[in-house]
């Protein structure tokens, strides 16, 4: 196999993807798309009530009897831009940027989560080579509720054997277990007053590193919105009279908030102990963060008045949340170095509609401790005076590092690459959990090419890893198929 065609021809099918805007929750169009791909290809393709793809293609002549192998992606991804630039989700397309080494974007996320894995998808199944009978599951909304893979009627893998997710960001890993989740959206109906002050301020932060909080979150890495909490709840300590008239941050539930900001209302002559309390936040956020958010930048600027304001009780509420909501790791993994067991991650806030909204995002390796985590997070949000409204829970995925996929997966690694492969548990939320859930009988696995920053506009893809991962999909297809042969 030539890999320049290899890797030409991968990027062409992803390049097909990046065309079509695919934010989480509006997949209509790219669901389309792969449908008529697929079919294109000569498959049988279903496309379900959620707008997953469901598509199985005939074992090669002779292969019919042998295991059903499923291969898995989602279609969705994180549409995030840096700031200032002119990016509409649900309308542009991706503008990639290939520098011979990395595949990024301009200006925003790169979607190669998992636009890259339905890509080496894509390829595989358009090759002529020894295969049993193969299943192809494309989900929708993985990034924010995992609605595809929780709704997706189990019949769909009843005679599954084998099942390879490609959504995995470390080639050189095989993940065999991933974290669960619970989303909350904590929510306050607010009264909205006339401004007493005579000077409007615009404060925030920008420019931190942000990241997925599930990768990322044992990095040191700070959250913008819980650091702007902060920084409020220091001017109400010193008394400093003020209302809030807005406040927002983050882009994602499952992102690490990068910016948040705040604009609010007071006495034009406590403007320099504002500014003096900001400077000393600084000086506080250089000794825990400096090390890592070393572009981070505090916005300190006066703003035009605006026509109301929110009430105070209403402010208090918000500020005391923001304080008391733990946004980071609560405990690390017993039996792996450096991974997180459970964390809570602030993802978003806004003032919409009469009404304050927090998203949190938590994460934990059993399903135990995340029934104590959601308790503890409805409790902090009703405390302060907020509805908590949860979504469906995610289940843990504890995977066997020993099972015969995990295995094959490693052997032929070492075979293509002279070094061996790591079998790793992840704290990110994988689609797989819903899948051992409905099937706690098909051996699972996780891999992908090496994808770094994702959910962030710095994403950008290994591209020297691509080929090889496509290598090891198909390596391990033919493997599975070629037993007793």
């Amino acid at each position: 196999m030539d890999k320049n065609v290899i890797l030409k021809s991968v990027l062409t099918e992803f390049e097909g993807l990046a065309k079509i805007p695919r934010p989480s929750g509006h997949e209509k169009q790219v669901s389309d798309y792969l449908a008529a791909r697929l079919r294109r290809m000569g498959l049988k393709v279903i496309q379900d009530e959620y707008n997953n793809i469901i598509a199985d293609k005939k074992a090669a002549a002779g292969f019919e009897h042998k295991p059903l192998i499923l291969l898995q992606g989602h279609m969705d991804m994180v549409c995030i831009a840096e700031a200032g630039v002119d990016y509409d989700p649900l309308h542009d397309s991706i503008k990639i940027h290939n520098d011979g080494k990395f595949l990024s974007a301009a200006g925003t996320s790169l979607g190669a989560d998992d636009g890259m894995g339905i890509a080496i998808i894509l390829y595989v199944l358009a090759q002529d080579f020894v295969h049993g009978p193969l299943r192809v599951i494309f989900t929708v909304d993985e990034e924010q509720s995992m609605t595809g893979a929780r709704g997706l009627d189990k019949k769909y893998l009843d005679n599954v054997k084998y099942l390879i997710n490609c959504d995995s960001e470390d080639y050189d890993m095989v993940t065999v277990g991933s974290a669960g989740n619970v989303r909350i959206a904590m929510e306050k109906q607010v009264v909205w007053n006339k401004p007493q002050g005579n000077c409007a301020l615009h404060i925030g932060i920008k420019h931190l590193l942000g990241g997925h909080s599930g990768t990322e979150i044992g990095r040191n890495r700070c959250n913008a919105i819980k650091i702007l909490g902060f920084i409020l709840e220091n001017l109400m300590e010193k008394n400093i009279q003020f209302s809030l008239a807005d406040m927002n941050g983050g882009t994602a539930d499952n992102a690490i908030a990068a910016q948040a900001s705040v604009k609010i209302v007071c006495d034009a002559a406590d403007r320099p102990a504002i500014e003096q309390t900001l400077f000393q936040m600084k000086q506080g956020f250089q000794e825990i963060y400096g090390t890592t958010e070393k572009n981070a930048v505090f916005v300190f600027e006066q703003t035009e008045l605006p026509d109301k304001v929110i009430d105070g009780k209403s402010t208090e509420a918000l500020i005391a949340l923001l304080c008391m909501v733990h946004s980071g790791v609560y405990a690390m993994s017993e039996k792996t170095a450096q991974l997180p067991k459970l964390s809570s991650n602030i993802g978003r806030m806004n003032i919409a509609d009469d009404k304050i909204t927090v998203h949190v995002l938590s994460r934990s390796a059993t399903n135990a401790s995340l029934a104590f985590i959601k308790t503890a997070q409805r409790l902090s949000a009703e405390c302060s005076g907020f509805k908590a409204v949860l979504s469906p829970t995610s289940p843990a995925w504890n995977g066997d590092p020993d099972s015969k996929l995990v295995k094959l997966a490693g052997q032929v690694f070492t075979e293509q690459n002279g070094r061996p492969m790591k079998v790793e548990f992840i704290h990110g939320g994988l689609e797989c959990n819903y899948f051992a859930d409905k099937n706690n009988v098909i051996d699972i696995i996780s891999i992908g090419p090496t994808n770094i920053d994702i959910h962030t506009p710095q994403e950008r893809l290994q591209l020297d890893t691509v080929v090889p991962q496509v290598l090891l999909v198909q390596t391990l297809i033919g493997r599975l198929a070629a037993e007793g042969k």
